[in-house]
């Protein structure tokens, strides 16, 4: 049996990105940590950088004047823009079926979040296969699928970052359900046509609007089938999210911690 964290809660995004460390310190100080997941959204909206991102590789005033957040997330990667999308945490211990190996971790999440869109959107999403070269001259995430990561007809779908501390990892992941290709261009420097080449959300995929209910019971569903979880739905426990408030204290909330790259 494995955590189903609800309800899925909408919230800024120094909180969602304070909780998910905790939840990652709490598996890697606890032996029989279960697996849990959690679905959440962004609200405001969000752009997040990565861990060693430079904070003027995208544009921050101008998201903060578009009334959206900017947070540095834990994990690596590019910046993302969390506008309009469902948000996917995954946080384990490394026990079987997980390893210690990242790339084998992103191919089951991978592949439980193709089955999940698969069976519900008749969305055909495949693994990127290779480790394609990032545009550094770029801050955009969804410029270009990274290695197991999902895309649709070539153009990425779901952009993840993971994070390894003391036997744990989290994997964490944006799933836009629509796209603002103008807003996206505007706050990382390009063209919303090159934006549409090189992305599509899950509405575009499905060739229907989705809700973050029915996306949300998708990705549940993709972990039933591909890695057999049986889910315990339970609230967040109130000593991780004492420990989450302590980090928007010590981290998330700090203009410094936003604006400095962690190395």
């Amino acid at each position: 049996m494995w955590n189903l964290i609800e309800p899925l809660e909408a919230a800024p995004g120094v909180w969602q990105m304070a909780l998910d460390e905790a939840l990652l310190d709490e598996a890697s100080t606890r032996e029989d940590f279960v697996p849990t997941l959690r679905l959440y959204v962004f609200r405001p909206g969000c752009l997040s950088l990565g861990r060693t991102q430079a904070y003027g590789s995208v544009d921050a005033e101008a998201a903060r004047a578009e009334g959206l957040d900017v947070v540095r997330r834990v994990t690596g990667g590019s910046g993302v823009l969390h506008h309009g999308e469902l948000t996917y945490s995954f946080v384990a211990r490394v026990a079987p079926p997980f390893t210690d190996n990242i790339e084998q971790n992103y191919t089951l999440l991978s592949e439980s979040i193709s089955a999940g869109l698969a069976r519900r959107f008749g969305v055909r999403a495949e693994l990127e296969p290779s480790r394609p070269e990032r545009n550094l001259a770029s801050g955009a995430c969804f410029l270009t699928p990274a290695l197991k990561e999902l895309k649709v007809e070539g153009r990425k779908l779901v952009g993840s970052a993971q994070r390894r501390q003391k036997g744990a990892f989290l994997q964490h992941g944006a799933l836009p359900l629509t796209t603002d290709y103008a807003l996206h261009a505007r706050l990382f420097g390009l063209t919303p046509e090159r934006l549409r080449e090189a992305m599509v959300d899950l509405t575009g995929a499905a060739g229907r609007e989705v809700s973050h209910a029915e996306a949300a019971q998708a990705l549940e569903q993709g972990f039933i089938e591909r890695l057999g979880a049986s889910w315990a739905r339970v609230p967040l426990a109130p000593h991780v999210r004492a420990r989450a408030e302590a980090l928007v204290a010590e981290r998330y909330g700090r203009d410094d911690w936003t604006r400095d790259a962690v190395c």
